[in-house]
């Protein structure tokens, strides 16, 4: 949920304010808040999160039954596309081509339009699937103790 919250905080004004902004302006600051990024916990939740959640579907298939099986495995269906998947195909090769623009240049602007437009689509994709990938975790955490007796 963590991660689907910092989505949803870009999709709803990060994103919005630097579209607000000169193309000069809003691609250096979209260039730095890149650069920063991905010395942060936040990418190391996203990917750690990536590695774990097969295993967690794994187990939950072969030792879990019922109700919480279905919702880990589902979290993972959710999480791996929408999340991990779409960052790593989608956000990152745009952010690596932003790197690249120099925000002064005749090309800068028009890409930057696309690019604020595209990048936000794509993060609100995200965005969902992160809240409903918390969503089927927490339903299958309430699950697993209502089984066990330690919920409800």
């Amino acid at each position: 949920m963590l991660t689907g919250g910092v989505f949803k905080a870009f999709s709803e004004f990060v994103m919005r304010g630097l579209a607000q902004a000169e193309p000069v302006s809003g691609i250096a600051a979209m260039q730095g808040i890149n650069r920063t990024v991905l010395r942060t916990e936040f990418v190391f939740a996203i990917l750690a999160l990536g590695a774990i959640t097969p295993g967690f579907a794994l187990y939950a298939y072969f030792a879990l039954d019922g109700t919480a099986a279905v919702l880990i495995v589902a979290a993972a269906a959710v999480y791996l596309p929408s999340a991990l998947f779409m960052t790593i195909l989608g956000n990152v090769p745009m952010n690596n081509r932003l790197e690249r623009v120099d925000p002064a240049s005749a090309e800068a602007a028009e890409y930057w339009a696309h690019y604020v437009s595209r990048w936000t689509a794509l993060n609100h994709f995200r965005t969902l699937g992160c809240i409903v990938t918390g969503t089927l975790y927490a339903l299958a955490a309430l699950e697993l103790g209502a089984a066990t007796g330690r919920v409800g």
